[in-house]
């Protein structure tokens, strides 16, 4: 990924910085304006870009010096995932402080007008100094020599941007090896993700990433970003994700759909689905035999928001069906309702569908309740065929001749089950809502499919969790109790 090919034609700037389309600059140059105290790159002065550059002479000087065994050494390594070949991060770096800093420094001089230019690969200003991978993240691996042109050093970089590539890190969600970064519709999205990342850098610097709340993941930091729209504006977001050292880099890239701030919004500003999202993270926090935290609720609650571009990442609506349809919790009706709302309100708003499932649900829920056997063994039968189109068919045909034989009404026939059973999109995400529908149904007439003292119990342990406090939609970012 070289600046050229994402930022596409450049146009020279105007301004000290300004924020282009390639998502790792971008990042790097709203982190410059937060730093600065302003509020976009573009309100960034000269001597805003001096500030900031000498506080990066500071931090990358001190982390580079820093024993294995301080905190401070912690932001080394991240600045080693980006930059592993850089004067800072580099085997044969100097020791010395001082030393160390001056060379830095060389880094975000002046562009010298009197010597020759080209405009910069990011924004088109004018730029005398050229950079390679050794200084930037371009995904180059180390089987590539040279992707440049023979004869061609690096990529010609103005200050700003020279500056803005290595604020980088303090605007994207790091880790020891990897870091994260956000581009969205919506630049009040971009900018709160990098402020959030930029106090979290803070916190790495001064108690190192052991510092940091368990779990956290970069997902969570954009949901809290793009719910600062408040107005619930249809705005797409990409997350970033990247390693740049000098093993195998690697990139991943995850997007939200552009109804999903409504659908925040939504579920904010409604009792029901608001406590249908607690219910998700409650039901998605993990701890180990000793009480640690695991797997943050919130966190991977927010993950499901994203849709990775390889294809490999869950499902809201899956995760919805595997929490309300598995065995392993009893689900009071009104707590079962919240969660059916939230899966509902979700396809709707995100997905564009609003199917009537009610008649198809109804079926199989007479047949569970009134079929041969003990209802609790029909419904595992249907759990068991729920999701496959080839075996629900089936189990609907068997469920509408069984009620007809009994004499009992058929509230829905083949035409409506029809597009639930075929090969066509949205047919496997209708399949996990009509299973909520079903569960739902039985539950409010009562049919006896479960413990009635393990529900209670369950009940008493779900209301104890959401009383405690989680790191979720309404909190401040995982830092913020430093």
């Amino acid at each position: 990924m070289d600046p050229v090919s994402v930022s596409g034609s450049v146009v020279p700037a105007t301004v000290p910085l300004s924020a282009t389309s390639h998502p790792l600059q971008r990042a790097g140059a709203w982190a410059v304006a937060v730093l600065a105290g302003r509020g976009t790159p573009g309100e960034v002065a000269e001597t805003d870009l001096d500030t900031v550059a000498s506080r990066l002479v500071d931090d990358v000087s001190a982390a580079a010096v820093a024993a294995k065994d301080a905190p401070a050494y912690d932001w080394w390594k991240v600045l080693f995932a980006l930059y592993p070949n850089s004067k800072a991060t580099h085997s044969k770096r100097p020791r010395d402080r001082a030393v160390l800093k001056v060379a830095v420094a060389e880094m975000f001089t002046a562009d010298d007008m009197h010597a020759p230019t080209r405009p910069c690969t990011f924004c088109g200003t004018p730029a005398s100094a050229v950079w390679a991978k050794s200084m930037l993240p371009m995904f180059d691996t180390n089987k590539a020599l040279n992707t440049l042109p023979p004869g061609v050093v690096g990529w010609p970089v103005c200050r700003g941007c020279r500056i803005a590539a290595w604020t980088l890190p303090y605007g994207a969600w790091v880790t020891a090896g990897s870091a994260t970064v956000l581009s969205c519709e919506e630049e009040g999205a971009e900018r709160s993700f990098v402020a959030g990342n930029v106090r979290r850098a803070q916190r790495i610097m001064h108690l190192g990433l052991n510092g940091l709340h368990a779990g956290a993941r970069a997902e969570l930091v954009a949901v809290r970003a793009m719910r600062s729209l408040r107005a619930g504006l249809p705005a797409a977001s990409t997350l970033w994700s990247f390693k740049n050292d000098n093993q195998e880099p690697w990139l991943r890239v995850s997007r939200t759909r552009r109804a999903v701030p409504a659908f925040l919004a939504t579920v904010e500003g409604n009792a029901e689905p608001r406590r249908g999202w607690r219910l998700l993270e409650v039901a998605l926090t993990r701890h180990d035999k000793s009480g640690a935290l695991v797997a943050s609720g919130p966190a991977e609650a927010a993950r499901l928001l994203f849709e990775a571009e390889d294809g490999r990442s869950r499902s809201l609506l899956s995760q919805l069906h595997q929490v309300l349809a598995g065995p392993e919790r009893c689900w009071s009706t009104r707590n079962r309702a919240a969660l059916t709302r939230l899966a509902f309100i979700y396809a709707e708003e995100v997905l564009g569908m609003n199917p009537d499932l009610k008649p198809v649900a109804t079926v199989v829920a007479d047949w569970i309740e009134h079929g041969s056997g003990s209802p609790r063994g029909r419904l595992a039968e249907y759990r068991n065929v729920a999701l496959s189109d080839y075996k629900l068919g089936t189990l609907l045909m068997q469920a509408h001749f069984r009620l007809s034989l009994d004499g009992r009404p058929v509230a829905a026939g083949p035409e409506d089950w029809r597009p639930l059973i075929q090969q066509r999109p949205r047919a496997w995400e209708q399949r996990m809502l009509l299973a909520a529908t079903v569960l739902q149904i039985l539950q409010e007439r009562g049919v006896a499919v479960s413990d009635t003292r393990a529900e209670a119990d369950e009940e008493a342990r779900t209301e104890q969790l959401l009383e405690r406090p989680l790191l979720g939609l309404d909190e401040d970012d995982e830092m913020g109790a430093a």
